[in-house]
């Protein structure tokens, strides 16, 4: 996955699009492109207001019920990076 389409993903807000990223995060290979998925994830603005940073939230504890356990530790990790 590329920071564009990470970006993309994120940007429509939806959980479809954290759970494309997170899993793509989980699995990547390089190490520069999980450093920029990352970076993607922390710095996307969406979620830099208090309303949306409930909605980041609330889709993350969503996603830790997830069938993929990729997904499901990516979700854990970025709860707990926010507490």
């Amino acid at each position: 996955m590329t920071s564009d389409t990470a970006v993309a993903l994120l940007d429509r807000g939806d959980l479809a699009g954290l759970r494309a990223v997170l899993a793509a995060r989980a699995v990547a290979s390089d190490p520069d492109t999980a450093d920029q998925l990352q970076a993607e994830l922390d710095g996307h603005p969406r979620w830099t207001t208090a309303e949306d940073g409930d909605d980041l939230i609330a889709q993350l504890r969503t996603l830790t019920s997830d069938t993929d356990p990729d997904v499901r530790g990516e979700a854990l990790l970025r709860l707990s990076h926010l507490r």
